[in-house]
């Protein structure tokens, strides 16, 4: 069964980009900031009261997701590895978690309806939030000694 929604609904923001939410470094800033803006995105799809349009332009949306998070993850990592930060692998495996269950939302896309969908942009919310203001501020201060000392 389908949800009806508000037009505010629509036009709103699941998340809205804070300074607190930025680390420091700006091009994993502006990175994270598209990601929220992809989240954001995936949201207003979901909501849009297009039936006709919506599962088309969630899907897309879904996968420009996960083809961003994928790019995101490898900048990343690379700025972890030149600056030797010593939970490299956790967190690797962290992004690779996260990009499991992205692509396997795209592999079953069909399955989906409004609630599942719903779902899995709330858990896309809250692994972002949290992997941005805690777990991605662990290495910077490794990054930032590194960029330092480098100049």
């Amino acid at each position: 069964m389908e949800s009806k929604t508000t037009k505010s609904q629509e036009n709103e923001n699941l998340i809205v980009w804070e300074d607190r939410f930025a680390i420091g470094i700006p091009i994993v800033d502006g990175e994270h900031k598209r990601l929220v803006e992809l989240c954001n995105e995936l949201y207003k799809a979901i909501v849009s009261g297009n039936n006709s349009t919506r599962k088309d332009f969630v899907f897309n949306t879904l996968k420009e997701c996960a083809d961003y998070v994928r790019t995101h993850f490898i900048h990343e990592e690379k700025l972890m590895q030149v600056c030797g930060y010593k939970d490299f692998e956790a967190h690797k495996k962290e992004h690779a978690e996260f990009a499991k269950k992205v692509l396997d939302k795209c592999r079953n896309f069909e399955k989906e309806n409004y609630y599942s969908s719903m779902e899995f942009v709330k858990f896309l919310y809250g692994w972002i939030l949290s992997h941005i203001a805690y777990t991605d501020r662990l290495y910077v201060d490794d990054l930032k000694a590194y960029l330092k000392n480098k100049k």
